[in-house]
Formats: C-alpha cells, structure tokens, sequence
C-alpha cells in the first residue's frame, strides 16, 4: 500500500523543542556520540546544527531515566549583554576578570548542585550532610535569582571588593574568602560522601545563544572551562558536560591558550553521507512504523524519487551534498521539499529542484550569520562570486579573491576587514567556512568526491590544489554557472 507522504513529520530542528515529542525514538547514535558516550570527555566542539543539543538532550534524558541527578542550564539564563552592562571592563580595575569568572563559575555549579541534591536528595540530608541542606536554605532559597543571578552576583562581590575603597588588609581578607571558596569549601566533604553513592551530570549547552563576541562574553566561557575542569576533578560520580560552537572554541583566545590542557578533554563532533543518510530514514521510520525492517536507502527511496535525472546523481546524493553534512541542514532541505509535495507515490524531482531555491538563499544567509562576529558582511564578499563560473582554476580564483582584497571589485560593507587581508588569507578562510570546495587528488577522494570541503577534509594543503569550486548550496542563490 502507498505511503501516504503528506504525513511525514520530520521532527523539529531543535532539540529542546524535539525531544519531548519523538527525539528520544529516532535519535541515531553515530560514531561521534559513542565515542563521547563511551569515554571520559566532556567539551562537545561542533559547528552549528551539527547536533551537539541533540546528543546532549539525549544524553541527560537517558541519565535522568537512570536515577542519576541531571542539571541542565538553558539557553535562557545567558546573558552576555547583562554582564558586560553591569559589570566594569577590565581595564577599569584591573580586577582579573577571568579568575573572577572562573570562581564564580564554581560558585555557581557548586550551588546548583547543592540546591538539585537538597529538592531530589532529601534521604541523604539527614545526617552528617545537613550541612548542604542548610546552606541551600539559608543562602540560595532566600535569594530569588535563576543561575545567572547567582553567578552574577558572586562576581558583583568580586568587583566591588577589588575596584572599592576597601583598606588594603581588610581587602586582601576578603578577596581570599571569596577566591578560595571559602563558603563551599565547608561543605565539600559532605559533597564528597553523598557523591559516593550518587551520579550528579551538569550539562551546558547554547552558550553561543546571545553572544556578542564582547570581553564579558570570553571571560564568561574562558572561567567557565577553567571551573569545569577544577569540579570534574572531585569525583567520577561528578561531571561537568560543555557544547560549545567550533567558532567560538577556535576563536577565543583565553579558552584557545587552555587547548593543550583540555585537548584530551575534547570530541568534535562529524558526519558522514551514510551516517546523515541513517539518521532520516529513522525519522522516517518512526512516522511509518512499516518501514522499520527496510535499510536507510530504501527508507529513502519509499519518500523521494531515488535520481535527480537532469543531474544523472541519487537524489540522496543531490541533497547531502547541498548540506555541510550537518543534521539541521538536511532537515531543512528534506522540509522543504515536503512543501512542494504535489501528491503522488513520491517527492518528486520538481519538488526538490522548487526546494532548492529556498534553501540556498537560507544557507548562504546562515553561513553569513555564523561567522558575522568576527567576518562582519560576509554576504557582500559572497557577492564578488555571483553570476559567475561555480568552479574555478587556483589562478582564476586567486585573481578574483586579489581583485576583492586591492578593492578593484567592491565588497560594500565587509571592506573594513577585506581590504586589511592577504588574498591567500581570503582563500583559506574560504575554504574554511565552507564557502569553497577543493579538488582533491585520486587517491585521496575515496567516498568523498572530487570536491571536499574543509569538513570532509580538513587537513588539504591548499598551495596544492589546481581547482576550486564554490559550495553546490550557494550555487542556486549566487546564479552560479555550469551546474553543481
């Protein structure tokens, strides 16, 4: 019996809102997150809609089915633009803003952690531990602050000690209270016990949400590795899990000054073609329960038409490769088709083609986004690219990119840093973002194609390769020419 396609539900492309209603089903277990299931690390690095909440939603719902304690912080309790409002600069003070964050942070999760064993833990409080219980009591209860009001308020104390007019020993006394944890520290041995017979597991996810790429906003993630690092130390039983955007990891220096300390610490997260193609087809499975015993291909096959024939390529193929192999992404694509789904046995190749249009314009627009802090206006250096050849020689691209950086061809608003660049620079950040697939040799395409990208394969010598060509999902929204 046909399927009735028009009541496909794909799930939504967020996480949070997701895994209440079927992610728990249908989340696929790739290589990525067994090897960060299975092993002692603890920062997630991905880019954006890679699935980084969605292995950590998955995650803290399979511990809180455990038994085990689970925090998480969301997004909401972020606030970038409160902190660098209220708080001094640095440069104001001198006030060592990082250890500051990075003790605050302590404070903070140590409090939450506090606050989670007195609300679900109370059999545990009654002996020598009550001392937590109290604590919770007499110093978090009584304040009505979510997390963020907390952290802030530790480092308010912080501020006003080290920029006030406080005499000098009685300034040092008080700063050695409030660094050392003085408060905390008294009730770390109880922690200690409980923690024997109890798994705690923090997670932290979007802290990319809100970011404003001010100093308040890398202190606030630099003191927050610092800290996790210090409380996954106390015990197994107690761990501190960070996602955090591959940008944002790279980008700033207080955390990348850190990487050799918590490189071991680290998963980055990866998809393959086979591996995206298995995470739709158990969505697809889970809205048709009859396909469950067929494979990822055939799950496929039974919803869209199996070739693009104007293009002589899969029609899985076709989509994959208009992605940057990121779960968000195909999802999105495989959305829109269903809203040109015209009836039929199948998504038909017009549907997909229909698709394509809206999709390019809303990729190339979020890759602008993603990098906007730091590459400001990206879209107008992308339009040096429009209506011309998709694919490029090194000497063709490298003239373009020259003509951009010397100011022969106008990249209206990103000229403030486009024309401080070298255009190799150009290039590799290019190539980087994704913008630019590289043509690789024979013996190193394998399953990848002639074109990789940086996500296929990072680690391409750029001086080496001969041809270039521009991403196959901007192709569409740039006018691009002789095909994808």
């Amino acid at each position: 019996m046909p399927l009735d396609i028009s009541l496909l539900n794909l799930g939504s492309d967020s996480a949070e809102r997701d895994i209440t209603v079927g992610l728990a089903d249908y989340f696929y277990q790739n290589s990525t997150y067994h090897k960060f299931f299975n092993s002692d690390k603890t920062i997630l690095v991905g880019t954006r809609g890679a699935g980084k909440s969605a292995i950590f939603k998955y995650m803290a719902s399979a511990e809180a089915r455990k038994g085990n304690l689970v925090i998480e912080l969301s997004p909401e309790e972020y606030s970038y633009e409160l902190l660098s409002q209220y708080l001094r600069s640095e440069q104001e003070g001198s006030w060592g803003k990082q250890s500051s964050y990075s003790v605050a942070w302590q404070y903070l999760l140590f409090s939450l952690v506090f606050k989670k064993i007195a609300e679900e833990k109370r059999g545990l409080l009654l002996g020598p531990q009550k001392d937590i219980y109290n604590h919770v009591v007499n110093n978090l209860n009584s304040q009505d602050l979510n997390s963020i009001g907390i952290l802030f308020e530790y480092l308010k104390r912080l501020e006003q000690i080290k920029i006030g007019n406080h005499e000098s020993f009685q300034k040092s006394r008080e700063l050695q209270k409030l660094y050392s944890l003085e408060e905390i520290k008294e009730l770390q041995p109880s922690l200690e016990i409980i923690l024997k017979r109890t798994r705690i597991k923090i997670f932290i996810d979007e802290l990319d949400k809100g970011w404003d790429n001010s100093e308040d906003a890398k202190y606030f993630l630099a003191g927050l590795f610092q800290a996790s690092q210090k409380l996954n130390r106390i015990s197994p039983n107690l761990r501190v899990y960070i996602s955090i955007r591959q940008e944002l990891f790279d980008n700033i220096p207080q955390i990348y000054e850190d990487a050799q300390k918590i490189r071991e610490d680290v998963e980055v997260i990866r998809w393959g073609k086979a591996e995206l193609l298995e995470l739709i087809g158990l969505r697809i499975a889970h809205c048709f329960p009859e396909l469950q015993q067929h494979s990822g291909l055939r799950r496929w096959n039974s919803i869209f038409c199996s070739m693009i024939s104007s293009q002589q390529i899969n029609s899985v193929d076709y989509i994959i490769d208009r992605t940057q192999h990121r779960p968000r992404e195909l999802l999105q694509f495989c959305k829109l088709c269903l809203d040109y789904y015209n009836a039929g046995k199948r998504v038909e190749e017009s549907a997909i083609l229909a698709a394509e249009e809206v999709y390019s314009e809303q990729k190339t627009k979020d890759l602008a986004s993603e990098y906007r802090f730091k590459y400001p206006y990206l879209l107008d250096l992308f339009e040096v690219f429009r209506g011309r050849k998709g694919r490029l020689s090194k000497e063709d691209l490298e003239y373009l990119l020259l003509s951009a950086v010397c100011g022969e061809l106008d990249v209206d608003r990103a000229a403030d840093w486009v024309l401080e660049m070298d255009y190799l620079e150009l290039k590799k950040l290019l190539w980087h973002i994704g913008f630019l697939k590289a043509k690789v040799p024979q013996a190193m395409r394998n399953t990848c194609g002639a074109y990789v990208g940086h996500y296929e394969l990072s680690t391409i010598n750029l001086e080496n390769i001969s041809y270039f060509s521009v991403h196959p999902a901007f192709y569409n929204f740039l006018s691009l020419k002789d095909g994808g």
